[in-house]
């Protein structure tokens, strides 16, 4: 899968509660594309957004989305060690750089370099 970006995100919340089982989720009305901040993913599930919900509470969840129809989302739950969890209504739900990039973007540097970050920020790079 292909990890995707935006440094135009626009934070949102959830327009309904979801399960801990739940594989889509739908943001607030009209809100989906600037929370995408002009992302477009591949159909078939290729590409990933990293998203978290109830950011910066003990309820935080990373998710990934796979998916997106307008405002509604399909999601794969409980990335970079964190639980999949139900989150009401109003939840925030916030584009965020987590773990799992950075273990990913290091693992590049080391098989694609030869280095590792550790080694690029000695090197000033």
């Amino acid at each position: 899968m292909t990890r995707k970006f935006s440094s135009i995100s626009v934070e949102t919340t959830l327009a309904s509660t979801i399960s801990n089982s739940a594989t889509s989720m739908t943001v607030a009305t009209g809100t989906g594309s600037a929370l995408m901040g002009g992302v477009t993913l591949a159909p078939g599930n290729i590409d990933t957004f990293g998203i978290a919900l109830d950011v910066d509470t003990q309820n935080e969840e990373i998710i990934y989305i796979t998916a997106v129809s307008g405002d509604t989302f399909t999601i794969v739950r409980g990335v970079s060690g964190t639980s999949a969890i139900a989150h009401t209504a109003g939840a925030s739900v916030k584009h965020v750089l987590n773990s799992a990039d950075l273990n990913a973007f290091e693992a590049g540097l080391d098989s694609g370099s030869g280095g590792t970050v550790s080694s690029l920020l000695l090197m000033g790079g």
